[in-house]
C-alpha cells in the first residue's frame, strides 16, 4: 500500500495534523506505546534514521513518539506498523498472559485500546498479539466521529457487524447507511472511509484480513 506523503519545504516528511503533543503531563499509554515501538525497532535492527526512511515519518517525530511526548495519528500508526512489518496489535502488547492463553485468548481487562480524540474514534484490539493475517477490533465511534477525512486502502478484505447505533460506510463512490444488526464485507483495496452522522455512539465489530507483510 502506498500513501501520499505531503512534505514540507525542507523535503522532510510533514507532520500529520492529527499528531498532537501531550500537554497535560505524562501518559502511561503513550509511554508504553513509545517503549514498544523502540523495542520493535531495536528487534528489527533499525536506527531512527532507517525507520524514518521506511515509514516516511521524520526522525524528530519518531523520537517524540518513542519518548511518549506525542500522540500519533491513525495514519502515523499505520505507517509505523507497515515499516516495522508487524500487525497493529503488536504495537500495543501488554503484560504477557498465562502460557495456556497466549496467542488464543484476550481477557476484557487486557484489551489494548487506541483512543483517537481528534477524529472521535476508539479502537479496542480483540485479537491476541501475534503474526496472524486476521485482526479483530471493536470500534466505538462518537457522534460526528469516524476514520478521518481521507479514505483508506490496504491489501486484503474487511468485514464487520454493527453492534449498536448506526454509521455511514463509504466504499469507492458508494455510501451505505448501516444500522444495528447490519453486516458488511468488502475488498479493502478499494478506498473507503466511515463516519457516524447520528447523535448516538456507534459500536462496530471490525475484522481485517490482510496479506500484507506483518
Amino acid at each position: 500500500m502506498q500513501f501520499n506523503h505531503d512534505k514540507n519545504p525542507s523535503g522532510s516528511p510533514a507532520r500529520s495534523e492529527a499528531d498532537q503533543p501531550v500537554t497535560d503531563g505524562e501518559s502511561p499509554e503513550l509511554d508504553n506505546l513509545g517503549q514498544r515501538i523502540r523495542e520493535l525497532r531495536t528487534e528489527k535492527k533499525l536506527t531512527l534514521a532507517a525507520l524514518s526512511l521506511k515509514s516516511q515519518i521524520s526522525v524528530g517525530m519518531l523520537s517524540h513518539i518513542e519518548r511518549g511526548q506525542t500522540s500519533p495519528s491513525l495514519k502515523t500508526l499505520e505507517r509505523l506498523r507497515l515499516a516495522l512489518e508487524v500487525p497493529l496489535a503488536r504495537l500495543f502488547e501488554r503484560d504477557s498472559p498465562p502460557p495456556e492463553e497466549a496467542g488464543r485468548v484476550v481477557r476484557a481487562h487486557h484489551r489494548r485500546k487506541l483512543q483517537f480524540d481528534k477524529i472521535g474514534l476508539l479502537k479496542e484490539l480483540l485479537s491476541p498479539p501475534g503474526h496472524s493475517d486476521l485482526e479483530v477490533l471493536m470500534l466505538s465511534i462518537e457522534p460526528g466521529g469516524g476514520s478521518g477525512p481521507e479514505p483508506w486502502s490496504r491489501n486484503g478484505e474487511k468485514a464487520g457487524l454493527v453492534l449498536a447505533g448506526r454509521f455511514d460506510l463509504t466504499i469507492g463512490d458508494q455510501t451505505y447507511r448501516l444500522e444495528e444488526g447490519d453486516s458488511f464485507q468488502f475488498d479493502s483495496r478499494v478506498p473507503h472511509r466511515f463516519r457516524n452522522l447520528s447523535k448516538q455512539e456507534s459500536r462496530v465489530l471490525w475484522i481485517i484480513s490482510s496479506d500484507e507483510p506483518g
